[in-house]
């Protein structure tokens, strides 16, 4: 069967018409029409969106027989937010921080007879709906366009917030510690990309690059403020078990791989 005639059976069996699938998929009809004559093929991305939709593996819409015995080509079900939910869920949460920006902007208002820290809790709030708009619209990469969000709103936001408060320290404090949040969280993604089947072994160098994280900011923020109380033993007590933990992981991962590679031989 190809996978024309499987985009076919499944469509029916899930009493669905070509213009209700290409809806779903977000396509249009005449390219679920074409699938299903076998005039062209999905790429992976749709591969994926239908396997989702009728709830099968995607290697059984690509694979042409399924040999596999006693194997049902269903899979378990994904629990991922529809198109619309996300859109529902996104106009409740933008509805909700403006209307509570609104209501810090009149109480202020109204208690003190200017604008003070409801403009803090409104930049606040429209930085916190920034973060969350890749996860409630990207269709895509929604991690990498997260963590693109949280690496440019820190600063923007830090000057702002040190431009009301009047304390340039923020700013200056802030973003030092903001810059080593963002550059641990990159390096934390790479690793993880990188090793995208080896979970123990991307755990154990991700635990790696948060050993230094709190001795490097402990350390900005006794440059910044010599007479804040430090204590670097408790820092270095937390990273030495934050070593022992990546070292559990990376032993796990020796072991994982060292046993599949004598079962293949």
């Amino acid at each position: 069967m190809t996978l024309g005639e499987k985009i076919q059976k499944l469509r029916k069996q899930s009493g669905l018409s070509q213009e209700a699938l290409a809806e779903k998929v977000m396509v249009t009809r005449q390219t679920i029409s074409k699938w299903e004559l076998g005039q062209s093929l999905p790429d992976l991305d749709f591969v994926a969106r239908l396997s989702d939709i009728f709830n099968v593996s995607s290697d059984y819409l690509i694979k042409d027989e399924w040999n596999v015995p006693n194997e049902l080509p269903y899979k378990k079900r994904n629990y991922r937010l529809s198109e619309k939910s996300r859109r529902t869920i996104l106009v409740i949460v933008s509805a909700s921080a403006l209307i509570a920006i609104y209501i810090c902007l009149i109480c202020d208002y109204f208690t003190a007879e200017k604008l003070s820290w409801s403009l803090i809790v409104s930049v606040s709030v429209a930085a916190a709906w920034f973060v969350l708009l890749p996860l409630l619209t990207a269709k895509t990469k929604i991690i990498l366009k997260t963590i693109v969000i949280c690496s440019v709103i820190p600063i923007p936001l830090l000057a702002v917030l040190s431009l009301l408060l009047k304390k340039t320290i923020l700013f200056k404090l802030g973003s030092c510690i903001a810059l080593t949040a963002i550059v641990a969280i990159w390096i934390i993604y790479i690793i993880f990309y990188k090793c995208k089947r080896r979970w123990y072994r991307a755990s154990g160098f991700a635990l790696l690059v948060f050993v230094p994280v709190p001795i490097v900011i402990n350390h900005t923020v006794s440059y910044f403020l010599p007479q804040a109380q430090i204590d670097f033993t408790s820092d270095i007590f937390n990273s030495g078990i934050t070593l022992l933990l990546s070292l559990v992981f990376l032993g796990l991962d020796y072991f994982f791989s060292h046993r599949e590679g004598n079962s293949e031989k």
